[in-house]
């Protein structure tokens, strides 16, 4: 996988199904399986101490979770200890159902971190700000232009802090760091002046503006809307002839428009990805993936996306058609494997 369409389908494929899902056994292999993916993009130099970081950064994320949802959720029938009453918000049992519940909650948040962090690793900065819709080009100039402020700014610190310690300054109380806000501030409102006027003697944005807007702007909303009901439909366990509709209609909708808008702006590329075989590939093996278990969901029945340890803690159930996102974290190692160049 190589190409923007591969990864991008990839990446809103898991990123659903952990929306939609709360099953931890499925949860912890796909954040398995994001490891060893950013283990294989992941340069050589540092790729230990970065695994190390994350994985001490994602442990902390499931006891800060695990702690603060027991703290605060009385639930549960197996007690562990209980703070008294008297205590305010966390006065009462602290049970293990509580516990249980709280690191589901950080083993979600730790996926969806590290399905963020493979895609920058999977994809540059510029492939990433092309993602950003026609429609919408002034933000993708200031993402663009943010991205490279604060590596600029890092280095007029540096360069700065080495001025100050050739004049003396030892640098190491926070009253010494005093002296390089001035010139740190000084520099940055010229450079930030020097950009916006070449920006507007280029002609950036000096179009008039269009009043009609306002069919666009519903559209979205109700499109937006529409996808956020469906995923709460979903996670009620309500049938898939219910919010896969809703699902479809809110993106179609959201696509549609943005389409509409996006012709009306001119714009030039240069180098235009070419899909490989192996992207093909990946994208058909993906788009099979999500009609199989759109099936599934609507003639049959998936309990086991919706877990909970409440009332009382029991092991969560597997089925081996949700066992396939899982699998699909994979496919970039396996795909790429192949794919040499």
């Amino acid at each position: 996988m190589k190409t923007t369409p591969a990864w991008i389908l990839w990446f809103f494929t898991i990123l659903i199904f952990l929306l939609s899902t709360r099953n931890p056994s499925y949860i912890l292999f796909i954040i398995i399986g994001l490891f060893f993916v950013s283990f294989r993009l992941f340069k050589q130099k540092g790729r230990d101490n970065w695994i190390k970081q994350n994985l001490i950064f994602l442990s902390s994320i499931i006891l800060a979770s695990s702690a603060i949802n027991s703290l605060f959720t009385h639930s549960g029938r197996t007690i562990l200890f209980s703070f008294p009453q008297s205590w305010p918000l966390i006065g009462g049992i602290v049970t293990l159902e509580s516990l249980v519940y709280g690191a589901i909650n950080g083993l979600i948040i730790s996926a969806l971190f590290l399905l963020f962090n493979v895609l920058n690793l999977a994809l540059s900065i510029k492939q990433l700000t092309r993602l950003i819709p026609r429609a919408f080009y002034p933000i993708a100039m200031i993402v663009t232009i943010s991205l490279t402020f604060f590596p600029s700014i890092n280095q007029r610190i540096r360069e700065i802090r080495e001025a100050q310690m050739i004049r003396g300054n030892p640098m190491k109380k926070i009253s010494d760091w005093l002296p390089v806000l001035a010139p740190l501030l000084v520099s940055s409102l010229e450079k930030g002046l020097i950009l916006s006027e070449s920006m507007t003697s280029r002609g950036f944005f000096t179009s008039k503006p269009s009043h009609k807007t306002t069919f666009p702007v519903i559209t979205m909303i109700i499109g937006a809307f529409s996808i956020f009901s469906g995923w709460i439909l979903s996670l009620y366990s309500y049938s898939a002839y219910i919010y896969l509709p809703l699902y479809i209609l809110g993106v179609t909708m959201i696509f549609l428009v943005l389409n509409r808008l996006g012709k009306a702006v001119k714009t030039t590329r240069y180098h235009q990805e070419e899909l490989r075989k192996y992207d093909m590939l990946a994208i058909v093996i993906i788009i099979l993936v999500i009609l199989f278990l759109s099936l599934v969901s609507i003639y049959g029945n998936l309990t086991s996306l919706n877990y909970t340890p409440y009332p009382s803690l029991v092991f969560p159930n597997i089925e081996l058609a949700p066992f396939l996102i899982p699998l699909l974290t994979l496919l970039p190692i396996m795909l790429n494997h192949h794919d040499k160049n």
